[in-house]
């Protein structure tokens, strides 16, 4: 048996009972087939790790990989969302393989909501640390996270039904029916939260006030067919949200709709994709509406030349959003496409393998500054005799500005800053991943660094590139079988981020735990299956300027699940930070106020699932 639920993440294609891998939707590499040969570190979750973690959220799940760590707020009113080495907007999120982040996002925060990703749907996580801008273009700055949606694979009828703390309810069904012809699939899937404790405002004019999340609601669903080398995927939801904030209620509503089209055979791939995420938000007295469209396109071909590989190729992708203010008369309508061939060959060169990865980016915006640079990352990577893998890389990458930021302006400018420049930089890794008699070992070492980082100016007037950003550590994850029924994994990440302002000479740390412990402690035996986790966050602190420092620097929580497999069903109890560790996420001090937003409280969740 596995370990414990994050044994999974090391070394993941030597468990090769959890992880199938197909070529079509390898993370981090058109050539490769199994991610324990890639040169990176990389990690993986399976669909097994996901039923049996009970999580109830994505970020909870990510957030057990070393290095990850999950920003998202107390209650589902808020956005879900992560950080990698110090960095959130600048991660890319793919869904079997396609792009998908907003183009309205706002620099710090994420460009993904993980909220639109339902667990439901995902039969496999995989997640690829450092620069992968030379493979799949812009926000690939600190890693890649490809979401692998669940195939028609098997006859399958499930239905589950989750009730809990803070008014949770959650119902889902899913069908599938492979045929002679066409294998079809669907799922759908409901979920409410209550009232919670969400922030603590302090104002120099209505004093102390408690804020909470008021609801929320999300309604999701999708369907699935392939038919030899064709397969479509379609996915669409709506959730609301409603919390305090001040002396006002707000509230958001938001909406999703996916749809990809792939043909794979032999050494050839054809996707189409197209993504739309459209969000209405009440904030401060006035409504807002941002509609956020994408849809692209990319051809690859595998040609082998004697020992080497190549894969190479074309991708397009055109973005354009809409935003409106209406109490301002603000109306933004702003478009730009982006052509990037791309080249990545693989050669032996005696017992080590190099790696060259090549794409040519090419943006042309609408009412703004065009862009284009040759990125390129490189790889060697070494196999000893006993198995262990051996890798040295570097690479460069790049993160756009959005729409959104390209657009913004308000008093005193004039105009919005149409010169803005995207974020680049290096990344450098060097590990080892290894499988050993009674588990695995994955380590590494890693760097960061970013110029023209892009941040709203202190008068909010517009975005700019103001700054610079800078990460290195070391991230660990080493698993146990300590018998047949019980096991344990240690993950350890330490870690400096910092960030420093045009013209200063001085860094200052930018809110990042400089230490992330988790440990998991599991037992399976028949149908019973218990975990018991701990983490550990150190020194979050912020020194950046209007941030403040945040509250409590140090924090520790438990969580807890227990299953029961039975005819009538698996019966799981999830408990999460279990002892009420009050703790704060974020800390903002400015013009007299102070805001607070909570970390999530305790939490327990029961859940019945059945196969009809």
């Amino acid at each position: 048996m596995a370990a414990a639920f994050i044994s999974g993440y090391a070394l993941p294609s030597f468990a090769e009972d959890l992880v199938n891998v197909s070529p079509e939707v390898v993370t981090g590499s058109r050539l490769y087939t199994n991610l324990d040969e890639l040169p990176a570190p990389a990690y993986v979750v399976t669909r097994k790790d996901i039923e049996k973690s009970g999580a109830s959220t994505l970020s909870k799940i990510l957030s057990r990989v070393p290095g990850v760590s999950t920003r998202s707020r107390s209650g589902n009113t808020q956005g879900e969302f992560i950080e990698i080495r110090g960095l959130t907007t600048e991660l890319l999120f793919l869904i079997d393989g396609v792009p998908y982040y907003k183009t309205s996002h706002v620099a710090g925060a994420a460009s993904v909501d993980l909220r639109s990703l339902p667990l439901m749907d995902i039969e496999r996580i995989e997640i690829v640390k450092g620069a992968g801008s030379a493979v799949y273009g812009s926000m690939a700055a600190a890693g890649v996270i490809n979401i692998i949606t669940r195939k028609p694979q098997s006859e399958e009828y499930k239905i589950s039904v989750t009730g809990g703390t803070y008014d949770r309810k959650e119902g889902s069904f899913r069908a599938s029916m492979p045929g002679k012809k066409v294998n079809v699939s669907a799922w759908f899937t409901h979920q409410e939260e209550g009232e919670s404790p969400l922030l603590y405002y302090y104002s120099d004019y209505t004093g102390e006030i408690m804020n909470n999340n008021e609801d929320y609601e999300n309604d999701s669903g999708g369907i699935d067919l392939s038919s030899g080398p064709f397969s479509f995927s379609a996915s669409w939801g709506e959730y609301t949200s409603k919390w305090t904030y001040g002396t006002d209620l707000e509230k958001q509503n938001n909406d999703f709709a996916r749809y990809s089209l792939v043909y794979q055979e032999d050494s050839q791939r054809f996707l189409l994709y197209s993504d739309r995420q459209d969000k209405d938000v009440f904030q401060y007295g006035n409504w807002t509406s941002v509609k956020d469209k994408a849809w692209g396109a990319e051809y690859s071909r595998k040609v082998f030349l004697k020992d080497a590989i190549m894969s190479l190729g074309m991708a397009y992708r055109e973005e354009d959003m809409e935003y409106r203010l209406p109490a301002y008369l603000i109306n933004y309508d702003k478009s730009r496409e982006n052509y990037a061939p791309f080249l990545e060959v693989s050669l032996p060169l005696r017992d080590v393998v190099m790696d060259l990865g090549l794409r040519y980016e090419n943006w042309h915006q609408d009412q703004a500054q065009d862009y284009d640079e040759l990125i390129p990352k490189l790889s060697f990577s070494y196999q000893t005799a006993k198995g262990t893998l051996w890798y040295l890389s570097a690479g460069r990458f790049f993160a756009m500005p959005s729409l959104y930021e390209l657009s913004y302006f308000g008093y005193p400018a004039t105009k919005a800053n149409s010169a803005l420049k995207p974020e680049d930089g290096w990344s450098f890794e060097s590990g080892f991943k290894k499988k050993c008699s009674n588990g695995t070992w994955n380590m590494g070492i890693f760097s960061i660094e970013m110029d023209n980082k892009i941040a709203i100016l202190p008068d909010y007037s517009q975005y700019e590139n103001i700054s610079e950003f800078r990460s290195w550590g070391v991230e660990s994850i080493r698993s146990w079988d300590l018998s047949d029924n019980w096991g344990i994994t240690i993950g350890a990440t330490w870690m400096e981020a910092e960030q420093r302002d045009d013209g200063s000479s001085q860094w200052t740390k930018a809110g990042t735990p400089e230490w992330d412990l988790d440990a998991a402690f599991s037992y399976e035996k028949g149908p019973f299956y218990g975990e018991l986790s701990v983490s550990y966050l150190g020194n979050r602190e912020d020194e950046r300027a209007g941030i403040g420092q945040l509250s409590q620097g140090d924090v520790t929580t438990v969580d807890a699940i227990l299953t029961y497999a039975t005819e009538a069903g698996t019966f799981r109890f999830e408990g999460y930070n279990i002892f009420d560790k009050e703790y704060y996420l974020q800390d903002y001090s400015s013009w007299g106020t102070t805001t607070r937003y909570y970390g999530p409280e305790a939490r327990y969740y029961l859940t019945w699932e059945f196969d009809l």
